[in-house]
């Protein structure tokens, strides 16, 4: 049993300056002269901050103290920037470091181009303006299904900002649908230029940078690829050698008067070295990206927002897409950039006779829509708008919804009941009466986030990013609370402050309808949901009674809390009401709410191929399997996570019993979830009917399996709403199950059988079957389905 201390560490283990920050949000004021910028999570000074802070060395800014966020490591770096602009800054900090934190919590304007850190909370009086660092062209957000798991500290942080800036329309929409502004962002979006782009309109600064680099009179181009390395260091060494094998073929075939600079990842440019070429040079140090490409004449890139940037110059862009099919496939792209007005070139060949012609200028078309705010005083007017009170700037504000806005909380989307009752429910739930928010926490889908490849469209994400930002005496008094129901000394008052603040770290700035724990599990996000300014709907899936006593995966008196704060209670079935009832001690907030059966889906899954997944342990072959579900032996099955509330060990016994004399029988166990499998499996090899037993750990359909048995055995100690039973029916696969709460109320209604809650009524529900006494049910599932619906879409119409 972990002791009390170091239940402690464990809570504050994720993130070492919560207890500094939260003193720092509670004591701290707000000062509303203190500006704090970040440049790129600190890693450098470029680029819009750069440009803001430029600005920020007028006069009319003299009273406001400017403090300066960076990494550690790169404050030498960013300093001789500073000093080579004339820059001032009244203050540095480190980033991770607690006066970070401490000025996070005091600065009145905070100032960011990517987002704050994930334990940040927005206070009374602070002023946000993001200036986010790219128009996108790859995919962003919920709109990748690779990242989308992972959006939650950057939607986060757009939505807590008072500011956006949006450069063009086309940002604005795809960075909108990407993070759900367009139905929750309260704040004011900014039509205006990107501070950075102001340069462009200065082309004479960039003839003079060109002169005083050396290259008056050349055709100057800049090489500024996308990277695509990945974690594999192959390849990696691959990507830096095709690089290489591209600039040698390509300084072959530039003329005299050609120069190209190469401004690459600086992994990839840590591994080059361009002395030896005649035409390439490196970026020149030291310099802005910005003031460089103001002094180019041609901007050579592939898939890089630096496109959108530079074409307000109306110089040259061409495309060196080489990999634009695989790049398009794998990472996914809003546009095909095969339909814009720049040369699109496959090799280092055609890409150097592009260089020696006139193409690749943007058209009306694309600057109108790509740049469609830029301007010269860009950084002027939003720094004057924001800071100064001077609404000078074009502004907008979101559309927002009139629709009913939903959160409704998943869990962690296991493969178990729960689950496949969310992802049957959300497929016919009609999703134009309600705008849902489909909630989670990022760390409990980051290793599979191709469950939510499972969600239909007409849903959004709304991903939890953060642990909660705990102290050492939160922490412990949650420990408290938690095991003993502990609330005096200040434990309530403590707990009650700090779920109110992480409620507004993650919805702070949102005004939701409803919220929804459909889970009903995980003492985190049941607390959490409580402090919801809203109605407040709890799911209750299984005897939850039993779980506290059984399994110890909830704490009792936060359900106690949980059951009385909430709006509605909604056990799944009238066997588990009594459970929530004795739980929560108010019987009028119990509705009772039956899983939906998706009936199309388990047809439709039950006449695919029988199949083992790449994680599917199993006590026979899939050979072997198909050869007994193909012969007339008699086949017994059970589906549920090898748990000790499934019964699967007074199951084997039981059919031990009955293949005594009936040996022509086997019995199929097929699991998921559970750490029982091993166990399960050592009880099965000892028994005499070993033989024909047959385990499988894990299998994603197990329908074909189900619907080629004879009869299904439910041995459950408890169920909340058994789902496996009624899928059997459907299949027609007479079903009976033991006397147990989850499973009696729905087998009684629809005249099915039950039997003695033992190991003896098991072995008696076997005989019957033999003896032609066990049928499937008379169940109308459509209407059934249709009363679960309209129950569903009116609670949370309310």
């Amino acid at each position: 049993m972990p002791s009390f201390i170091s239940k402690v560490k464990k809570k504050l283990k994720s993130g070492a300056w919560y207890p500094f920050y939260n003193t720092f949000y509670e004591k701290v004021p707000v000062d509303k002269k203190e500006i704090l910028l970040v440049s790129r999570s600190g890693l450098a000074l470029e680029s819009n901050i750069l440009a803001i802070l430029k600005e920020l060395n007028q006069p009319e800014y003299k009273e406001f103290y400017k403090v300066l966020a960076v990494q550690k490591n790169k404050k030498e770096q960013i300093q001789k920037k500073l000093e080579r602009y004339g820059i001032s800054v009244d203050k540095f900090v480190y980033t991770r470091e607690p006066s970070y934190y401490y000025h996070l919590a005091k600065a009145g304007w905070l100032i960011n181009d990517t987002t704050f850190p994930g334990r940040y909370i927005k206070k009374d009086g602070q002023t946000y303006l993001n200036v986010w660092h790219g128009t996108p062209l790859k995919r962003m957000g919920q709109d990748n299904p690779e990242e989308r798991y992972d959006t939650g500290n950057v939607m986060r942080n757009l939505l807590q900002s008072d500011y956006l800036v949006f450069p063009n329309l086309y940002m604005e929409e795809k960075m909108s649908g990407a993070y759900n502004l367009k139905e929750l962002y309260q704040g004011t979006v900014l039509h205006e230029g990107y501070p950075r782009n102001c340069i462009f309109f200065h082309p004479e600064q960039g003839t003079k940078l060109k002169e005083l680099l050396g290259y008056a009179g050349t055709q100057l181009s800049i090489y500024m690829p996308t990277f695509r390395g990945t974690s594999s260091s192959v390849q990696e060494e691959d990507y830096v050698n095709q690089i290489k094998d591209y600039l040698n073929r390509v300084d072959i075939l530039l003329h005299e008067n050609q120069i190209m600079l190469v401004k690459l990842h600086p992994f990839v440019q840590s591994q080059l070295t361009l002395d030896s070429y005649h035409h390439i040079r490196l970026f020149p140090e030291g310099y802005d990206t910005y003031e460089v490409l103001n002094a180019c004449d041609v901007l050579i890139t592939d898939y890089s927002s630096v496109m959108y940037d530079f074409a307000v110059t109306g110089r040259r862009i061409l495309l060196f897409a080489y990999d634009l099919e695989y790049y398009q496939g794998s990472r996914g792209m809003y546009e095909d950039i095969s339909d814009y007005p720049f040369p699109l070139v496959r090799t280092p060949e055609e890409l150097v006779k592009e260089l020696n012609t006139d193409s690749g200028h943007p058209d009306d078309a694309f600057l109108q829509k790509y740049c469609t705010f830029e301007q010269t005083n860009a950084t002027r007017n939003i720094c004057h708008h924001v800071l100064l009170g001077e609404k000078i700037c074009k502004s907008t504000s979101m559309p927002g919804t009139k629709k009913k806005k939903v959160l409704i909380y998943t869990g962690s989307l296991l493969p178990n009941g729960i689950t496949t009752a969310f992802y049957s429910l959300i497929h016919h739930l009609d999703p134009s009466s309600c705008e849902y928010y489909i909630v989670f926490r990022t760390h409990s889908i980051k290793d599979h986030p191709e469950k939510l490849n499972n969600i239909p469209e007409g849903y959004h994400f709304y991903p939890l990013a953060t642990e909660m930002n705990l102290d050492i005496l939160t922490a412990a008094a949650q420990i408290l609370y938690m095991n003993w129901g502990i609330t005096a000394f200040g434990i309530g008052k403590r707990l009650d402050h700090a779920y109110k603040r992480e409620w507004k770290k993650h919805f702070g700035c949102i005004s939701f309808d409803h919220a929804v724990h459909y889970d009903g599990y995980g003492n985190y996000m049941i607390a959490l949901f409580s402090y919801a300014p809203c109605k407040k709907s709890i799911w209750a899936h299984n005897d939850m009674e039993m779980e506290i006593t059984k399994k110890h995966n909830v704490s009792r008196p936060l359900l106690q809390k949980a059951y009385s704060t909430y709006d509605h209670v909604i056990p799944v079935g009238e066997d588990i009401r009594g459970a929530a009832e004795r739980i929560g001690g108010h019987p009028e907030k119990i509705q009772v709410i039956s899983n939906y059966m998706d009936l199309d889906l388990i047809r439709s899954k039950s006449e695919k191929p029988l199949i083992f997944d790449k994680n599917t342990e199993s006590t026979v072959s899939i050979e072997k399997l198909q050869e007994i579900l193909n012969s007339s032996d008699r086949k017994f099955i059970n589906v549920g996570r090898f748990s000790p509330e499934k019964g699967h060990e007074r199951l084997i016994r039981a059919f031990d019993r009955f293949w005594v004399n009936h040996p022509d029988t086997w019995l199929i166990i097929i699991g998921g979830m559970g750490n029982l499998y091993t166990s399960t499996c050592e009880l099965a090899a000892s028994v005499k009917s070993s033989s024909h037993i047959i385990l499988i750990k894990y299998m994603s359909n197990p329908f074909p399996v189900v619907k080629a048995c004879d009869f299904f055995l439910l041995s459950s100690y408890y169920e909340g709403q058994v789902l496996v039973v009624p899928e059997a029916d459907i299949l027609g696969v007479p079903a009976a199950a033991c006397d147990v709460n989850g499973a009696r109320a729905f087998i009684r209604q629809y005249g099915g059988t039950l039997l003695p809650n033992s190991e003896d009524g098991l072995v008696q529900g076997m005989e019957m079957f033999v003896e032609g006494k066990i049928h499937t049910m008379h169940v109308d599932y459509e209407k059934r389905n249709q009363d679960i619906l309209s129950k569903c879409e009116k609670l949370f119409m309310e």
